[in-house]
């Protein structure tokens, strides 16, 4: 038996003539004669006896796809009989959703056939008789015969190519998944429904210290800290009955050290056919996500010179204990000659006693006690169950402990200089507040430095220093006048450019107006205004008169910078930025012209609240400046984590510039990095020609202090009189 190669060779070769009439009847205008373009004539029995050896079914059919003949093959692959066959449609063979198509493809075939010869295989599904489907190769082709012109369908069963085909596919796919599931940075594993790890990646071997050979022998639960399994065994179970898809949650890891593992942990069920599979679990290592926030969490409740809690935490460990009613005392302790220190040996050995106190108190008060630097030199204490003899005996102990430093102290140590001043509040009872709690305290720490520092005092309200209480509450009570009768008035101190910039800039300082218009200098209120919750409204309050300057000034053509002070509790208020916002829009301008100060130390306690300010004021056009730049603990350090345009250089190192190496070197080291980072600097308190000239020699921008200019009433101010660097000092 031949095949159907030699057939169609034969019929190539014994009827040329026939084929040449067959292929101008189809007008195919070439003489190549396709593959199944044959014409078959001669022998019947010849005929028959090559289409039984053919390999592949063959279907002859009429124009209108009623079946003629079909091989014995085709009786095999399809389970048909003859007779079954002979006579029905060909899409009989076709599924029934195919069936639409494939009448479109033999129309088509019938109008054109050339696209259907050698090379126009077309794959389908084929249909047999018990309904089941195969895939399959289908050619079409004209054919000659003794029953008259007729299609010939050879048929092709390709189930076994196309199980190849998908087994090479299912291994490429294979080995993809593998190199992406060991290459992958995160930890990944797959577990069995009882959580069984049954293949691990390299990172997960990484985060757990174990090798694959023995985390393939331990369960997801033997990983997590014991204190978590019991919840995740629950949701382990739950995933695997098929009661929720997928399970997140950040556990601890055991590691093979058996410290613990901070983990984001990912569980999520794999279905086969809605029948739960395996377990996908994937694991990041935050440890080191957990560690900054921690620093963060650190930085917001303590002070970061000392390590100890700031006032915000303190006030809210003093307001906890007085909601639950746990008596006990608060010490207000406030070091004796400390502006002494700062003015005469700097912010770097004033830093540097203050952290030697601090570490003096810890070390003798008990574990319960609750010890706060409140800011500068001052220091807070809370005493729980204790009463006021019982405090003032703990007093009495911190200032022996100073005196004890002091007299062991090298006689050039600022700690010979340093004593405390401490004042005792009673904790009141629940209708007591934290804020008059302090104030009690602080109240009496005045009245031990008025009666000679250095000593212990306690608060008594039956005296008259509930007079000084209401005097500071009557303060709070002016200031709120201040604000609703518009008693504030503003000055502008100029801000000199060192280099020849032409804009006019300015710092805006507030006063506040007495009883009999006198002027009222920030220092006696502003401190106050902070601790009473006012100080945000007298920042809104300049804001205001600022920006209806900017918009003078612009609507007349004048181009000028005006700087304003803020504290940080309006920097961290979440509605301060909108407020800033909602005041341009309302004067139609932008924010050019406004440069928005904050101090450098203020900003340690806040830095995240502070860099989310900075990069919204820069959105509105607005600049931004770190007021005391080098006052702080670590300036150097907040200068990649804040927004800024300016570096306001600390006046303790511009005061004495001429005659100390020390600042020169830091003023120096200043400008350099505030040039590298494309940023200007400002130096405060410039006091003679000798420090304007090494300031320009250094390259600093601008110069701000008494002998370039003073303040002057913004009302009062001609624009267009912007002073230049003087020849000689100012007036006063």
């Amino acid at each position: 038996m031949g095949t159907i190669g030699e057939f169609i060779r034969w019929v190539g070769i014994a009827l040329a003539a026939i084929r040449d009439r067959i292929a101008r009847r189809y007008r195919m205008g070439r003489a190549r004669l396709l593959r199944r373009d044959v014409v078959v004539a001669g022998s019947e029995r010849r005929f028959r006896a090559l289409l039984e050896s053919a390999p592949d079914s063959i279907v002859l059919f009429d124009w209108h796809g009623h079946i003629q003949l079909i091989n014995g093959e085709t009786e095999r692959a399809f389970g048909y009989a003859r007779g079954e066959l002979t006579g029905q449609n060909i899409s009989r063979l076709v599924p029934e959703r195919l069936r639409a198509e494939g009448r479109v493809q033999f129309r088509d075939y019938v109008q054109d056939p050339r696209p259907w010869g050698i090379g126009g295989d077309v794959e389908l599904a084929g249909l047999r008789r018990d309904g089941t489907e195969f895939p399959v190769e289908v050619s079409l082709g004209p054919l000659e015969t003794d029953r008259g012109l007729l299609i010939s369908a050879i048929i092709r069963d390709v189930s076994d190519r196309k199980r190849a085909e998908a087994a090479l596919r299912e291994a490429e796919a294979e080995e993809r998944f593998r190199i992406a599931f060991q290459e992958a940075p995160v930890g990944i594993a797959v577990a069995d429904l009882d959580g069984s790890l049954v293949r691990v990646n390299h990172a997960l071997c990484e985060i757990t210290g174990h090798p694959r050979e023995h985390l393939e022998t331990l369960t997801l639960v033997d990983l997590l800290h014991p204190e978590d399994r019991a919840e995740d065994a629950t949701e382990l179970a739950r995933l695997a009955a098929g009661e929720i898809r997928r399970h997140r949650a950040e556990r601890r890891f055991v590691d093979a050290a058996g410290e613990p593992v901070p983990v984001d942990m990912g569980v999520a069920l794999v279905l086969d056919h809605g029948r739960p599979l395996h377990l996908l679990v994937q694991v990041n290592d935050i440890t080191e996500r957990k560690h900054v926030e921690r620093q963060l969490r650190h930085l917001a409740d303590h002070d970061p010179l000392t390590g100890l809690f700031n006032r915000r935490r303190f006030e809210q460990a003093l307001e906890r204990l007085l909601s639950h009613g746990i008596g006990g005392a608060v010490l207000a302790i406030d070091l004796d000659h400390f502006k002494l220190v700062n003015d005469t040996l700097g912010h770097s050995v004033g830093d540097e006693l203050i952290v030697r106190v601090a570490t003096l108190f810890r070390q003798r008060l008990r574990s319960g006690d609750t010890l706060a630097r409140l800011g500068g030199d001052e220091f807070a204490v809370i005493l729980p169950g204790t009463d006021l003899q019982q405090a003032k005996h703990v007093a009495s102990h911190l200032l022996d402990a100073l005196s004890d430093e002091n007299r062991d102290a090298d006689p050039s140590s600022a700690m010979r200089w340093v004593t405390a001043s401490v004042g005792i509040a009673a904790l009141g009872d629940r209708a007591s507040s934290a804020e008059q709690t302090l104030i009690e305290a602080d109240i009496a720490m005045y009245d031990a430095k008025e009666a000679g520092r250095n000593r212990v005092a306690l608060y008594d309200a039956a005296s008259s220093r509930q007079g000084r209480m209401q005097e500071r509450l009557t303060w709070a009570d002016r200031i709120r006048s201040a604000l609703d009768e518009d008693r504030f008035v503003l000055h502008a101190q100029p801000i000199v450019s060192l280099s020849g910039d032409p804009t006019p800039r300015y710092e805006l300082l507030i006063r506040m107006l007495g009883d009999d218009d006198e002027l009222i200098a920030p220092g006696a209120f502003l401190e106050l205004a902070e601790r009473m919750e006012l100080v945000q409204s007298i920042d809104r309050w300049v804001i205001r008169r600022a920006v209806a300057t900017l918009a003078r000034a612009k609507r007349a053509g004048r181009d000028i910078m005006l700087a304003i002070n803020l504290s940080a509790k309006s920097v961290i208020d979440p509605g301060m930025p909108s407020f800033i916002a909602g005041a341009l829009a309302d004067a139609g301008i932008d924010g050019r012209g406004l440069c928005l100060e904050m101090t450098e130390t203020a900003t340690v306690e806040h830095v995240d609240r502070a860099q989310r300010f900075a990069h919204e004021m820069s959105e509105l056009g607005c600049e931004f400046a770190l007021d005391d730049f080098g006052a702080g603990f670590a300036s150097f350090y907040h200068l990649k984590h804040l927004t800024f345009d300016h570096l306001k250089i600390d006046g303790e190192f511009i005061r004495d510039l001429p005659h100390s190496e020390i600042n020169q070197l830091v003023v120096q080291s200043v400008v350099t990095i505030a040039r590298g980072l494309g940023k200007r600097t400002i130096a405060e308190f410039v006091g003679d020609p000798e420090t304007v000239a090494l300031l320009r020699e250094y390259g600093v921008d601008f110069g701000q202090g008494f002998y370039l200019a003073r303040p002057a009433p913004l009302d009062e101010l001609d624009l267009d009189d912007f002073p230049g660097v003087p020849a000689q000092p100012a007036v006063s």
